[in-house]
């Protein structure tokens, strides 16, 4: 709320002016100078100074007292006191000592200059030396006193008068004649009768020309009527004048003046005529009217500034107030026309305090004041006002000024209220709170903590550091939670982190989950962190337990499989042997079909079991690529058809004639299409229909419906149908039941594909449907590669090296192919293997990887790929009942070509092995 007295262009503008004035003054020869509004003179120029030998400081602080005559000096503080005090021009004749102590006679002239308010704001003076004229004068009027004594008695007395008064004018008009300003002479009827040559300089205008009334042709048209109008008035009236006109300058352009005549009295009282001067107040009227422009554009600013402004004066009255200020407080400009009014009305009982605050303003030597002060405003609210003031210098009157600038902060002040509230409601909370809680700075120093903090710690409250907190971090922790924690600093992300604390009052270090979330300002600057650290030690080490306790279940199921599966290689094995010898004999091969069956039922048991733990934890690996699912429905159904008739079924395929493409894994696709194929076989009697229908949707996706006529699911198990272990049939024998978890794993399959699965069914007896349902692949095809049919050589007899450990698996698998025509030999552990295969030169190897005697399957590999003295074979098949993605990482690492699981799929054993055979030797 400060303000100065004049803007920077206005001050700038009467510097130029007064430095212009100045430089003109140092080049005249009369005696110049000039003086504050208040009639402190303020400048003398060089010729003043030569006279009177004095400093210009000796001379601007005592004035015309520095030297003027003491006979004059009363009187000429007087008339001076007089013109200041009624801001009327000056003019006084004084004696003024000189450097030597002679005095000499001057006349001392000064003029008022005004704002546009009317007040002076400064003086202009001259003293012009007429000690010779006033020598003369006296000599005449002792002529005239003589004269008048003598009358007509002597008249040589009055000649010589006349001759001594012709003299004196002619001395007159020498000084004239050599005046730095225009100077001119009328007679009674106001004809000029004289004008000095600074007039011709100024206008151009010939002397005969600038007498009688000819001067008026070089005032400006417009000033024209007002100067001769003055003029006459004047001189009817015998009395001064003063008027400001424009004159014609020799060039053509015009110049503000200022004329100035004082009427020439004769001893006997008669008007003799004028004597006046003209001076260029060209600068001064420009400097002024920029003055009066730039206060016009500080009114209005101030008028236009929506913040309430006041300027006020030191005698209490109100001098500028502007709208904001009226309409903020709701008082009219006539309410409050005095500093007083407006206190008495706005602070009530707090005047007293308001009042010696304005006081000090007025007597602070620059500076500001700021202060909050409650008002009270016309319609009677209280408003909280911030003031800031300012002093402005002085007035022309000498009065000092302020200015006071006010915003509305109620608003402001109230919401700092409910921030002080809502934040001691916030720490109260805190401080009940079990977690640590704790604010920080947009730089991320620590600047609170809960009680719970402290407790801990075994701090004082008072210790709330910026980075204490640093040295309560584990060194193995330190790093990556500074990291962290900077991280977020910089770059305003959410921070969370688990990280342990080493509290004091803890045995060991604490697990804590801590989190912090930024909280922005208006401008979407961080302004403060808000973050709680909370205490999961012991869910961390339920955790570890837990992760043990599924390790542990995750060996424990893939030594299950292992061991399951190892019986059924050999039963497998013995069947297929069975098969072909027992041609003829229909009993029996109706034995190995239902061996063979249950071979396999118990194979996906343990498959079913192994997917959906894997699921579960995120451990199957999709190899998605884009696939056509009318042309991988097709030929799972054709693969599952040859079941659904033999259990009596109907069986229909329902498909568009175009491709239909997604992007998906087509082993896992088929593997979830197929246990759905097997669920509806399990639950629907004989004569009943299968169906498995493809569409596709306005919203891009594929819809594959399996529908059973079979038993139809209850309400209660529909709605948990996916979930592991779940199981339709519940009957005593368990005719259909299986362990439940192939419909959890088509779920956990199908959403790894981005898809969706539900079943519907209309009751107990209405059949099931399964809705399966995955995104279409919109992306261009990428270019079929067609390869070249394999050619064929001719066939021959493959060299075959078994390793197995399990003799009834290695003698039934040997038997096996024979039976096909291949050479086969059994090593019963890994140095047998090694030891057969440098002898017996085997083209393709099948070995078990769980193998006894120190080396495993793995080892086997590593030594038949590493020896440098033994061929390698073409094929290396790895067998196992470990079929997890490690076990089949590590069997591709040691060298196998080939991963089968048991028990081992013969007919795809057999399209391989048939498939090197016929390759060219």
């Amino acid at each position: 709320m400060s303000a100065a007295a004049s803007t920077p262009g206005q001050d700038d503008e009467v510097g130029r002016v007064d430095l212009q004035f100045r430089l003109l003054a140092e080049m005249l020869p009369q005696m110049v100078w000039s003086a504050r509004g208040d009639g402190t003179w303020d400048y003398v120029n060089e010729p003043w100074r030569t006279y009177t030998a004095l400093t210009a400081e000796q001379l601007m602080r005592a004035g015309f007292a520095a030297a003027v005559h003491p006979e004059d000096a009363a009187r000429c503080a007087a008339a001076w006191r007089a013109a200041v005090a009624r801001g009327a021009p000056f003019a006084e004749e004084l004696r003024l000592r000189r450097h030597d102590g002679a005095y000499r006679w001057f006349l001392a002239r000064a003029e008022p200059v005004k704002d546009g308010a009317g007040r002076v704001i400064r003086w202009l003076g001259t003293s012009a030396d007429i000690d010779e004229r006033r020598r003369a004068e006296l000599v005449e009027g002792m002529d005239r006193r003589r004269l008048v004594l003598e009358t007509a008695r002597d008249v040589t007395a009055r000649r010589n008068a006349e001759e001594s008064l012709r003299e004196s004018m002619a001395r007159f008009r020498n000084i004239a004649d050599h005046a730095p300003v225009v100077i001119w002479v009328t007679d009674p009827d106001g004809s000029c009768i004289y004008a000095n040559p600074r007039w011709r300089e100024l206008t151009g205008q010939p002397e005969a020309t600038s007498l009688g009334f000819g001067w008026l042709a070089a005032v400006h048209p417009s000033d024209h009527a007002t100067a001769a109008e003055t003029f006459r008035r004047s001189t009817a009236r015998r009395e001064a004048f003063r008027m400001d006109y424009r004159l014609r300058r020799s060039d053509g352009a015009y110049r503000w003046c200022i004329d100035a005549a004082h009427p020439w009295i004769g001893p006997d009282g008669e008007l003799l005529g004028y004597v006046g001067s003209v001076v260029d107040i060209t600068e001064r009227k420009e400097a002024e009217l920029l003055l009066r422009e730039s206060e016009e554009r500080f009114r209005r600013a101030v008028m236009a500034t929506p913040f309430p402004i006041m300027i006020h004066a030191d005698d209490g009255e109100v001098i500028s107030l502007n709208r904001a200020w009226t309409e903020m407080s709701g008082y009219t400009r006539d309410q409050i026309p005095t500093l007083a009014a407006w206190i008495e009305r706005a602070y009530g009982a707090q005047r007293g305090d308001v009042s010696d605050l304005i006081q000090s303003l007025y007597d602070a030597d620059g500076g500001t004041a700021e202060r909050e002060l409650p008002i009270t405003t016309a319609s009677g609210e209280q408003r909280i006002w911030a003031f800031s003031a300012a002093p402005l210098g002085k007035d022309a009157a000498g009065r000092r000024l302020a200015i006071s600038i006010a915003h509305d902060v109620t608003e402001r002040r109230q919401i700092d209220e409910a921030l002080r509230e809502s934040e001691a409601r916030f720490r109260q909370l805190a401080d009940a709170m079990p977690q640590i809680v704790w604010t920080a700075k947009p730089d991320g120093s620590i600047d609170y903590y809960n009680r719970r903090w402290f407790e801990l710690a075994g701090a004082a409250q008072a210790e709330v550091a910026g980075d204490t907190w640093i040295s309560f971090l584990p060194e193995d922790d330190r790093q990556r939670v500074l990291d962290t924690w900077s991280r977020s600093v910089a770059t305003g992300a959410p921070y969370e982190i688990e990280h342990r604390i080493a509290f004091p009052a803890a045995r060991e270090p604490r697990w804590y989950l801590v989190r912090a979330v930024p909280i922005r300002g208006a401008s979407d600057e961080i302004a403060r962190w808000y973050g709680t650290c909370t205490d999961i030690h012991d869910t961390k080490l339920a955790e570890a337990a837990l992760k043990e306790a599924d390790q542990r279940k995750d060996d424990f199921l893939a030594m299950l499989a292992h061991e399951l599966r190892n019986p059924l290689g050999p039963i497998r094995n013995a069947v297929e042997l069975l098969r072909h010898t027992a041609v003829q004999q229909p009993a029996l091969v109706r034995a190995c079909g239902v061996i063979d069956r249950q071979v396999a039922h118990m194979a996906r048991l343990v498959d079913d079991l192994l997917d959906v733990s894997r699921v579960a934890r995120g451990r199957i690996q999709l190899r998605k690529e884009r696939c056509d699912l009318v042309r991988l429905l097709r030929q799972t159904a054709e693969d599952y058809r040859s079941t659904l008739e033999a259990s009596g079924l109907r069986f229909d395929l329902k498909l568009p004639s175009g491709p239909v493409w997604v992007l998906g894994d087509p082993t896992r696709l088929s593997q979830a299409v197929s246990n759905l194929l097997h669920n509806a076989n399990k639950f629907t009697d004989p004569g009943g229909r299968v169906t498995v229908a493809l569409s596709v949707t306005p919203e891009s996706s594929a819809v594959v419906r399996v529908r059973d006529t079979g038993i139809g699911v209850d309400p209660a198990t529909l709605a948990r149908m996916f979930e592991p272990f779940t199981q339709a049939d519940r009957s005593l024998d368990r005719s259909r039941g299986g362990l439940g978890l192939g419909l959890a794993l088509v779920k956990g399959l199908v959403g790894l594909h981005g898809g969706t699965i539900s079943a519907e069914s209309g009751g107990i007896g209405h059949g099931t449907e399964m809705v399966l349902c995955l995104p279409i692949e919109r992306s261009p095809a990428p270019p079929s590669e067609r390869s070249a049919p394999p050619s064929r050589g001719a066939e021959h007899a493959l060299r075959i090296l078994i390793i197995e450990d399990n003799v009834d698996a290695a003698e039934t698998l040997q038997a096996l192919l024979a039976l096909y025509g291949y050479h086969v030999e059994v090593a019963l552990s890994g140095p047998a293997g090694v030891t057969a295969a440098r002898s017996f030169r085997p083209e393709v190897i099948l070995c078990d990887i769980g193998l006894p005697g120190g080396m495993d399957g793995y080892g086997v590999a590593r030594a038949l790929r590493g020896n440098v003295d033994l061929s390698s074979p073409s094929l290396m098949i790895a067998l196992t009942g470990y079929g997890q993605e490690e076990d089949q990482r590590r069997v591709r690492e040691a060298g196998f070509d080939m991963h089968f699981i048991k028990p081992i799929d013969l007919s795809s054993l057999q399209r391989i092995l048939a498939s090197l055979a016929s390759s060219p030797a």
